[in-house]
């Protein structure tokens, strides 16, 4: 099961070798990169494999320094919600084939834009996260240990907190949907923004249907849109499996009939088949 292992394999990398993708990877990668551009509704996005020359310069990001780092992945979208969804669906998927070809990457929302002044973007769209992408350097620095405890990089919620059953909005079990227990494990092993997983699944045992709502738990991740990302890669995590599964399904838009859930945000739903 390559997707699970890649899922279970991926972490943030912070600390790279300084060297440049291989002929080979940066041929699989821009290839994978081009025939998997396709979101939610085939809306697509054309990601750019990017590698910035050497600079004395490094990259600041909120919680620290990313070092060694040459070469980054980065898509120009409208600024929409749904548009932000798709690039986490997309991008996330670029990230487990790298993951699988032991390639280290890093999600970075809050990044300085003024680091990639040589990229134009046009007034109407933005480059609402990137990915760094490179070898992850084996000798990881106790800084980066420090930074990953800090920010609870390495916890995730526990089931309780993120899956429910939407007829009584009470927790839902792995035993109580034991066909797709590992497709919800794997969805909660999806990275976010500071490890806030702000999705939330409610699956309906009349429909046999999950829907996917969003929990607002950081206010400035949500004014940037990075929860739309997060919600967009834990969609992808959900629908690879689901195929590794043999689990048919698909995307659809319910919300004129999805009930409203507290302080939640419907977002989409997954019909089983």
């Amino acid at each position: 099961m390559e997707i699970i292992n890649s899922i279970e394999r991926r972490k943030s990398c912070r600390t790279f070798t300084n060297e440049s993708l291989t002929a080979s990877d940066r041929e699989m990668l821009e290839k994978f990169i081009k025939s998997n551009n396709k979101g939610i509704d085939d809306k697509s996005i054309d990601f750019t494999l990017f590698e910035k020359g050497d600079s004395d310069v490094q990259m600041k990001i909120p919680y620290g320094l990313i070092r060694g780092n040459k070469t980054y992945i980065f898509g120009k979208i409208p600024q929409t919600k749904a548009d932000r969804v798709n690039y986490g669906y997309i991008l996330e998927k670029i990230v487990l084939k790298a993951t699988e070809r032991n390639i280290g990457t890093c999600w970075v929302a809050l990044f300085d834009r003024d680091y990639f002044n040589e990229i134009q973007i046009e007034s109407d769209l933005s480059v609402p996260c990137i990915i760094i992408i490179g070898y992850a350097d084996e000798k990881v620095p106790i800084k980066e240990k420090l930074i990953r405890k800090v920010i609870n990089a390495d916890k995730r919620k526990p089931w309780e907190t993120l899956f429910f059953n939407y007829e009584t909005r009470k927790p839902l079990y792995a035993k109580d949907v034991i066909t797709y227990a590992e497709v919800l494990s794997m969805t909660r092993l999806a990275p976010s923004s500071g490890n806030t997983q702000p999705w939330r699944i409610f699956y309906s045992t009349s429909t046999n249907e999950f829907h996917f709502f969003k929990k607002v738990t950081n206010q400035n991740y949500e004014s940037k849109g990075v929860h739309d990302i997060d919600m967009g890669i834990a969609m992808s995590h959900f629908e690879l499996v689901s195929k590794e599964n043999e689990l048919k399904g698909s995307w659809q838009n319910q919300e004129s009939k999805i009930q409203l859930i507290d302080d939640l945000q419907y977002v989409i739903t997954w019909k089983c088949e």
